[in-house]
């Protein structure tokens, strides 16, 4: 029986790997006293270092220890971190805090309302209830086009669905710093700037959430709806 061949490549020096290791944990997970013990050792291990000169060596671990006394860059707080479901409106790239999202679903048949403003497409029925379903190009002046199999509706709402907005196509998830999301240009006016709490370097245009969830003219009362 033949041996198997091996895949040619360097050779690996375990002990210096496990060495390496050790070290990168005992980095990651340090404290104060910890610090000091690595910079001792530090100072004591390597035998490249005592063959250098000693202004050399000295460098060389001055360097190591401003190196291993820097303190990481904090984690930003909940507070300064946006969650951010995007998604795509003629063109361009639009997002809004998934706390406002209820759910993303696939766009239905709906039923139109005749007589009813612009951006009011029409109403359609999520599992028993009644929604509005709004068009946002109608606020930003940006014009409409036919819908797609790719065509979504966000569900907005607080604590339960309180009406849809029409979407292009969804996209992913994503998180921004609080300090990302720039002011909005002053090119945006009309009635879509209220509903705008800003927009990114990608240009990536930040919904204000809060905003639309106080528009009562984007809500269905479906008490009037039933007495109709």
């Amino acid at each position: 029986m033949k041996p198997p061949k091996r895949t040619p490549g360097k050779i690996i020096d375990l002990r210096r790997l496990h060495e390496a290791r050790k070290f990168l944990e005992a980095v990651t997970k340090r404290t104060p006293e910890k610090v000091a013990d690595i910079l001792a050792r530090a100072a004591k291990a390597p035998e490249e270092v005592v063959r250098l000169p000693p202004e050399k060596a000295k460098a060389v671990l001055d360097e190591r220890a401003l190196a291993l006394a820097r303190v990481p860059p904090a984690a930003p707080k909940a507070s300064e971190v946006l969650e951010i479901a995007t998604f795509a409106l003629a063109n361009e790239n639009y997002g809004v805090e998934t706390r406002f999202v209820r759910e993303v679903v696939r766009m239905a048949d709906f039923t139109p309302l005749p007589g009813a403003p612009p951006f009011l497409v029409g109403v359609l029925n999520l599992r028993g209830e009644i929604l509005a379903l709004i068009d946002l190009r109608t606020f930003f002046g940006v014009p409409a086009r036919g819908l797609t199999d790719l065509a979504r509706v966000l569900v907005l709402g607080a604590d339960r669905p309180e009406f849809g907005v029409l979407a292009d196509a969804a996209h992913e998830v994503t998180t921004l710093r609080v300090d990302e999301v720039h002011e909005p240009p002053d090119s945006a006016t009309g009635v879509g700037r209220e509903y705008l709490r800003g927009v990114t370097k990608d240009a990536l245009i930040v919904l204000d959430g809060a905003a639309l969830l106080r528009d009562g003219r984007l809500f269905i009362d479906q008490g009037e709806e039933a007495g109709a």
